[in-house]
């Protein structure tokens, strides 16, 4: 497997949280921004914070996991996203650029590609409904039956990316029985990496 698509490898395991915030440089109980230990600055969209107790960042890289951030920090006075879903943010620590976006979709597209992006690494058990480029961000919309987290839908979408050399995932990730039109997911994905272009100055 070549560099990168080792690196996809690594993105794609961001569905999979682990209850941890080691290295989270962060100063309220529902943050709408963190600080990895290498000064990348992870930043919710308007509506979005962290949630502490399923990020975790280590030697630079991280799964930075956001929600509502009046249900994270129980307080109705603060904004909330105008969908019921889940944002998790895949950051690799080595600084490699981004693959062209058609080398990626044609990896992700291949039955290793979507045995990587299943839960459960089987190829049969996720469906690519749709395949996207805009500039160098390639957007993926998945169906994946293997289950996952609780409360997960099947149905999610994916935006890989480059910020200076590192490479990034962004997804979101249906809440089951909410579903979300394409609309709403490609405006939140867009709202999501504009912020996170906007907090790193690129």
């Amino acid at each position: 497997m070549s560099t990168w698509t080792s690196k996809v490898s690594l993105l794609a395991a961001g569905l999979m949280l682990a209850a941890c915030s080691a290295g989270l440089n962060v100063t309220r109980n529902a943050p709408m921004q963190v600080q990895l230990p290498d000064g990348m600055v992870i930043a919710g969209a308007r509506g979005w914070c962290i949630d502490q107790s399923t990020s975790q960042a280590r030697s630079g890289a991280a799964v930075i996991v956001l929600g509502s951030c009046a249900a994270i920090a129980r307080n109705a006075l603060l904004p909330s996203p105008k969908i019921e879903a889940i944002v998790t943010i895949s950051v690799e620590k080595e600084s490699i650029s981004t693959p062209p976006v058609e080398s990626l979709a044609a990896f992700l597209t291949s039955e290793q590609g979507r045995a990587l992006l299943a839960r459960d690494g089987r190829a049969a058990s996720l469906d690519l409904l749709e395949v996207a480029t805009r500039d160098d961000t390639l957007f993926l919309h998945a169906l994946d039956k293997s289950g996952g987290p609780l409360n997960a839908g099947e149905d999610y979408w994916r935006a890989l990316f480059d910020i200076e050399g590192r490479f990034v995932t962004v997804s979101l990730i249906n809440v089951a029985n909410s579903p979300v039109s394409r609309n709403q997911s490609i405006a939140t994905l867009n709202a999501q990496i504009n912020q996170l272009k906007a907090a790193n100055d690129t």
